[in-house]
């Protein structure tokens, strides 16, 4: 099957805010069409997120982060240590991110497994660093992405990942921003965060915006993460479509 008929598979590890409100996990998508396996940000209990639907670390070829956040990067050190120790990995890993990543991730895993992941991992690690005017392309795969509002950091990003013919655009955490617009124009697939309902917080997404944006965003199917506290108590009500940890969407 030519890589533009392969089917997508979005598995959703962890769709809870910062605060695992509702006993949810922390961001983390896994993304694979049967060639590429992409984990769209990596929170702290992604791992955790991965074993519960079934899925090895050790076969992510690519992890991109939004923003450097713990909820949103603070599980990278598991994925390594988890190569290192229970995987036995050997394939190469690459991370993409905003500026700092590798520092950040270095400064991380130092803090939690001193010298533990400093030393011979067995597997190669490359840090790329996300720019809106550069994109990355591999054989079958697009990944671009547009600066967002999120707050004080100018290094928060949206994502549009293309593999194949399908598309998946993902906003990151971030207010309502001009800037989705064409982040999501023509994706299949667009996760958005929605961290409350009808009471806007400073540098994040609200149900009642997303309603009112959602013509103009122009993907084909719209579906919330980040989920909290007030939008959990509102499930009931909504016409857009929450997910939850464990969603499985075929593409």
């Amino acid at each position: 099957m030519p890589s533009s008929a392969r089917q997508v598979r979005v598995s959703c590890l962890g769709t809870g805010d910062a605060f695992s409100s509702g006993g949810r996990l922390q961001s983390g998508f896994h993304v694979t069409d049967g060639q590429h396996c992409v984990l769209i940000d990596c929170g702290c209990s992604v791992l955790g997120g991965l074993h519960r639907a079934g899925l090895s670390a050790a076969d992510i070829d690519l992890v991109v982060i939004s923003h450097l956040h713990g909820d949103h990067f603070g599980g990278i050190p598991f994925l390594l240590l988890d190569g290192k120790y229970a995987a036995k990995r050997t394939k190469p890993l690459t991370l993409v991110g905003p500026p700092g990543l590798g520092e950040a991730v270095d400064t991380l895993a130092g803090v939690l497994y001193p010298g533990t992941l400093q030393d011979d991992l067995g597997f190669t690690v490359e840090v790329q660093e996300l720019e809106a005017d550069r994109p990355l392309h591999q054989p079958g795969l697009l990944l671009t992405c547009s600066k967002v509002c999120h707050g004080r950091s100018d290094n928060c990003f949206g994502l549009r990942l293309e593999l194949g013919a399908r598309i998946i655009a993902y906003t990151g955490d971030t207010e309502w921003t001009e800037t989705l617009i064409p982040l999501s124009q023509g994706a299949d697939l667009l996760i958005a965060e929605c961290c409350a309902f009808d009471n806007p917080l400073p540098g994040h997404l609200d149900y009642q915006t997303l309603v009112r944006q959602h013509k103009r965003l122009g993907c084909r199917r719209l579906v919330l993460t980040h989920l909290g506290p007030q939008m959990l108590t509102r499930l009931d009500e909504l016409e857009l479509e929450a997910l939850a940890d464990g969603t499985e969407i075929m593409l």
